[in-house]
C-alpha cells in the first residue's frame, strides 16, 4: 500500500472517532455543562458587576529584624492575646466572581514597622495587607484593626519548687506530714518579663474532713503567685507540669523510750545511778500496723570493756526503724556517766590459767609476760579489790602447735559492780605436751601471782 493511501486511511479514522464522540449522548451532556460554565464565567468577568465582601479570621504576621531575632526576641502578644490567637479582618471589593472565591489564605496581614525594634518592650505597630496568589482584580478597602499594641520579649524558662497551701486537719493523736508531690518542681516558660513576675508555684487543697490515714489526691492544678501572693493570670506563660498528684502522709503518734544495749556490764551495777540517756524518750509516728510493733528506739550498744574511767559521755546516732518517723527531729542521743562514786585500780598480772587445751598439747608463756589490767567500779568495791580477786584465763580451744598471741579473759571475783577496761593479750607457745616443763604449764590449782601497781583515780585518755 502506498504512503498516500495510508495517510488518507489515517485521516479517515480520526474523523470517524471525533464524529462518534458527538454521537454519544453522555459526552454531549458533559460537554454542554463545561461550555456553559466557561461562557458564564466569561460573561460575569466582563459584566463589570462588583461586590463588597468581608473576610475575617486572618492571622497576623510579625517579622522582627534579623538583629532582634539573633537576640532571641520575638513578638509574644498582640493587643494582650498570644500571637497565634490574634486575628484581623478585611473588607474587599471587586468583581463579584473573584471576590466571592477569596479566602483568608489569599490575603496577608503583617506588621509594617517592626524593623527598628531591637529591645524588649511594648510597641505600637501599624498593620498592612498584601494580596497573595493570582487573583488580583479586587481591592482591599478596609482593615480591622489597622493598628495594634505588641509586646516584644525573649522567652526564658525558670524552675520553681512546688509548694503546698493545704488546709487539712487530723485528730490530736495523729501526725500529718507535708504533702509529697508527684513532681517536685515546675518549669515555667514564657516572656522574660512575665516569668520574672513569678515568685512561687503552689498547690492548694482544702478539706473539712479530718484525715486518719495517708491520702492521695489526683490532678491538682499548680498556681503561679507573685510577690504579693496574687495568682498570676497570663496566657503567655506555660507550665510543665501544669498538674500534680499529692500524697498526704497521716500516721499515728506515740512516745517511746530510748534504749541502750549493754555488753560486759557488771551484773551488780545499778545502771540507773550510773548511766543516763538524753533524750530519755522521743515521739514517733508510723502507720497503725507498724507503730504497734515499736516499743522503744534502740540507739546502739555500750561495751563496758571499752568504757574508760572518767569518760563523761558518748553520742549515738538515732536511727529510726523502717516506716517510722522521728517527730522530735533529734538526730543524736547522748549517754552520760556519773563517776562521782567511782574510782579505778590497776594491776600487773603475770600468771595465767589455760583451759580447753587440746589433747596431747600444752602451752607455756614467758615468766616475764604480764598484762596491765585496769578495773573500774564503785569506791566501796574498788577499795578492797586485790589481785586475788582477778582471774586471767586463756581459752585454747582449737589451738595448734606454734607461737601466737592470744586474748586473755579477765574476770573479777565477788566484785559484781566493777568492770575491766580494755582487752589484753599475751604471747604463748603451744607444744607437744611431753616437751613442756611443769613450771610453764599452768593448771587449775596454781595461784595467780600479781602485783598491784597503783590505786589510780585519774581519768583515762
Amino acid at each position: 500500500m502506498s504512503s498516500e493511501k495510508k495517510k488518507k486511511l489515517k485521516l479517515k479514522k480520526k474523523k470517524t472517532t471525533l464524529s462518534s464522540l458527538f454521537n454519544d449522548n453522555r459526552f454531549l451532556l458533559i460537554f454542554s455543562f463545561v461550555m456553559a460554565f466557561v461562557i458564564w464565567v466569561g460573561i460575569s468577568a466582563d459584566s463589570g458587576e462588583t461586590a463588597n465582601y468581608p473576610i475575617s479570621d486572618i492571622p497576623v504576621t510579625m517579622d522582627l529584624s534579623e538583629e532582634a531575632v539573633n537576640d532571641n526576641l520575638k513578638v509574644v502578644s498582640i493587643n494582650g492575646l498570644p500571637v497565634d490567637e490574634f486575628k484581623a479582618s478585611v473588607r474587599v471589593r471587586g468583581n463579584s466572581v473573584t471576590v466571592g472565591s477569596l479566602t483568608k489564605s489569599d490575603i496577608q496581614v503583617y506588621g509594617s514597622n517592626l524593623g527598628n525594634i531591637v529591645t524588649s518592650g511594648t510597641y505600637t505597630v501599624t498593620l498592612m495587607t498584601r494580596q497573595l496568589g493570582l487573583k488580583n482584580n479586587y481591592d482591599i478597602v478596609s482593615l480591622n484593626p489597622s493598628e495594634v499594641t505588641v509586646v516584644v520579649d525573649r522567652n526564658i524558662t525558670k524552675e520553681f519548687p512546688v509548694e503546698s497551701l493545704f488546709e487539712v486537719s487530723t485528730p490530736s493523736d495523729y501526725y500529718k506530714g507535708n504533702p509529697d508531690f508527684s513532681a517536685k518542681t515546675v518549669s515555667v516558660s514564657g516572656p522574660e518579663q512575665s516569668v520574672q513576675k513569678v515568685a512561687k508555684a503552689v498547690v492548694s487543697y482544702q478539706s473539712d474532713k479530718e484525715l486518719t490515714s495517708t491520702t492521695v489526691i489526683d490532678s491538682l492544678h499548680i498556681d503561679l503567685l507573685d510577690e504579693e501572693g496574687n495568682i498570676i493570670e497570663d496566657d503567655s506563660l506555660t507550665m510543665n507540669p501544669a498538674e500534680v498528684d499529692a500524697t498526704i502522709p497521716v500516721l499515728m503518734k506515740k512516745n517511746v523510750p530510748v534504749s541502750l544495749v549493754c555488753e560486759n556490764e557488771p551484773t551488780g551495777l545499778d545502771m540507773s545511778e550510773f548511766v543516763s540517756v538524753e533524750p530519755a524518750e522521743i515521739e514517733i509516728a508510723a502507720s497503725a500496723d507498724v507503730i504497734d510493733t515499736v516499743s522503744s528506739i534502740n540507739i546502739g550498744t555500750l561495751n563496758f570493756n571499752e568504757l574508760s574511767y572518767g569518760k563523761a559521755y558518748i553520742e549515738y546516732e538515732i536511727v529510726m526503724p523502717e516506716g517510722v518517723r522521728n517527730l522530735n527531729n533529734i538526730e543524736k542521743a547522748t549517754v552520760k556517766f556519773d563517776y562521782s562514786k567511782f574510782s579505778t585500780k590497776s594491776f600487773s598480772i603475770n600468771s595465767f590459767e589455760f583451759e580447753n587445751t587440746p589433747e596431747g598439747l600444752a602451752a607455756e608463756y614467758s615468766p616475764y609476760s604480764n598484762a596491765l589490767v585496769r578495773v573500774i567500779g564503785p569506791k566501796s568495791q574498788i577499795s578492797d579489790l586485790t589481785s586475788a580477786d582477778i582471774a586471767a584465763v586463756v581459752d585454747l580451744t582449737g589451738a595448734s602447735i606454734g607461737s601466737t598471741d592470744v586474748t586473755v579473759d579477765i574476770s573479777l571475783k565477788d566484785h559484781d559492780s566493777c568492770w575491766v577496761y580494755g582487752t589484753y593479750q599475751i604471747n604463748i607457745t603451744v607444744k607437744d605436751a611431753a616437751t613442756v616443763s611443769s613450771r610453764s604449764e599452768s593448771d587449775t590449782d596454781s595461784e595467780i601471782t600479781s602485783g598491784r601497781i597503783q590505786d589510780d583515780t585519774n581519768k583515762d585518755d
